[in-house]
C-alpha cells in the first residue's frame, strides 16, 4: 500500500517517489501521510519531508521551506518555494 509524493516548486517539478509512508511537517508536530487517508490540504511549515517504507525505515527526505500540500487517496502533491534533496 504505497503512497506517491509529488514535489513542485516555481522552478522545477521534482520526480515523483513512491512510499509506504509519507512525513510532513505541520504546525502542530509531523502529519503521517498513508495510503487511503481522507482528502485534506495542509499548510506546511519549514522542516523535512520524509518517505518511509513499510518497516518505517527512512528511504528519502527533502527539506522545504514551508508549503501547501494537497493529499489524496495515493498521493501527496507539495507546493513550496525551495526544496533540497538529501
Amino acid at each position: 500500500m504505497a503512497i506517491r509524493l509529488e514535489i513542485y516548486t516555481p522552478e522545477k517539478t521534482w520526480p515523483a517517489y513512491t512510499a509506504d509512508k509519507i512525513i510532513l511537517p505541520v504546525s502542530a508536530d509531523n502529519l503521517t501521510i498513508i495510503k487511503d487517508r481522507a482528502p485534506r490540504s495542509q499548510v506546511l511549515t519549514s522542516g523535512q519531508i520524509m518517505a518511509l517504507d513499510g518497516n518505517n525505515h527512512i528511504q528519502k527526505v527533502w527539506t522545504i521551506d514551508g508549503g501547501l500540500a494537497e493529499i489524496a487517496s495515493d498521493v501527496c502533491k507539495v507546493a513550496t518555494e525551495r526544496v533540497q534533496e538529501k
